[in-house]
């Protein structure tokens, strides 16, 4: 195995999985682009340096197939942004467990074919990173490829909410391992959770007193399909203002959350952030703004920086939760810190100056 060479494996060939394919093809395909990448180089990893060997799914139209024919299932809606070649990975079932909501179920056919050995398949591919991008509440199905991950000595990457890295029993278990995780809940490039409290860091520091603020969005990908079961959707909610209340505190009312699923928006997800305080004398400050993006390749955004991260800890020999990229990339980390502070740790854990 070529040593800048980062094999991962991907539970979920959703639009995540569609944006980072994609994703490290374009990288390949335009060199220059690279330029404009926050992090073009993570200690020797480039984006293109990055392989998916290993795909898991439980769609019965994904399962079967070519990954590169996979991710543009018409269930999956992130656009083409470039031509793939066939990568000869084809997915393969995985666990199902609690994997579908009752709304998934009523769009997804589940595959017949027989469930794999997620554990064999990472040892025989030789994968070093399994993400798992399974939808929200999904949690046995989690746990389950967690622990497969453990068992193959694989590092695992945790974009879902479900708490793996930010859980004390997890962490111990991949500390005794000798295993790295990282988590939870992947925060997307330029998603609504980072600029919210993004917004609400600048007011802060300019001594502005926050009084009430939501960030609410409508989207229509699977994923805010999958939050339209009732218990999910609060899940999905309560960790994006957790994430937010420890940065700011309880004195301030708070909604944070995707409000509804529009079929018709694709892979978009249009955000509204309004947030009202009071500066000098009582001042009232309001701001009211609206934010497009696409799901497939904001997420993976800040995957391909994760990764690269990740294969840096695993040639560190790390293990257990490594602080400074969970804290980076994802919104329920096992340390929250500000996000200026968060970006300081993962830049000093890449050069080596702090050690988790």
């Amino acid at each position: 195995m070529k040593e800048d060479i980062i094999k991962i494996a991907i539970a979920g060939v959703g639009n995540i999985a569609s944006g980072l394919l994609q994703g490290i093809t374009y990288m390949k395909t335009y060199e220059d682009q690279k330029k404009k990448l926050l992090h073009p180089k993570l200690s020797s990893f480039e984006v293109k340096n990055i392989e998916i060997v290993a795909a898991f799914d439980v769609d019965k139209e994904k399962v079967g197939q070519d990954l590169t024919e996979a991710i543009f299932t018409p269930i999956n809606s992130t656009p083409k942004f470039v031509e793939l070649d066939k990568t000869g990975v084809t997915v393969v079932k995985g666990p199902l467990k609690d994997g579908l909501s009752g709304h998934l179920l009523k769009v997804i056919t589940v595959s017949e074919n027989k469930e794999e050995d997620v554990t064999q398949i990472l040892k025989d591919t030789r994968a070093e990173i399994l993400i798992c991008a399974l939808p929200t509440g999904a949690e046995e199905a989690v746990k389950t490829y967690a622990q497969a991950s453990l068992d193959a000595e694989v590092a695992f990457v945790n974009c879902t909410p479900t708490l793996i890295a930010s859980d004390p029993f997890w962490g111990k278990k991949f500390k005794k391992s000798n295993v790295c995780v990282i988590g939870d809940d992947l925060q997307s490039l330029a998603g609504g959770t980072v600029l919210h409290k993004g917004f609400l860091d600048v007011l802060k520091e300019q001594g502005v007193k926050i009084k009430d603020t939501y960030q609410l969005d409508v989207a229509g990908g699977l994923e805010t399909l999958n939050t339209l079961d009732d218990d999910r959707k609060q899940y999905k909610r309560e960790v994006k203002e957790r994430t937010i209340q420890q940065s700011f505190g309880n004195d301030i009312n708070l909604a944070s959350g995707t409000s509804d699923y529009l079929e018709f928006l694709g892979n978009r997800r249009i955000g509204h952030f309004w947030i009202l305080g009071e500066g000098f004398m009582g001042m009232p400050i309001k701001i009211d703004i609206r934010l497009e993006t696409l799901d497939g390749p904001n997420a993976a955004g800040t995957l391909v920086d994760v990764i690269r991260a990740t294969k840096v800890a695993i040639n560190r020999a790390g293990s257990g939760p490594i602080s400074s990229i969970c804290a980076y990339g994802f919104k329920a980390p096992p340390v929250t810190t500000s996000r200026h502070t968060a970006h300081e740790w993962f830049n000093e854990y890449i050069e080596g100056i702090r050690t988790e």
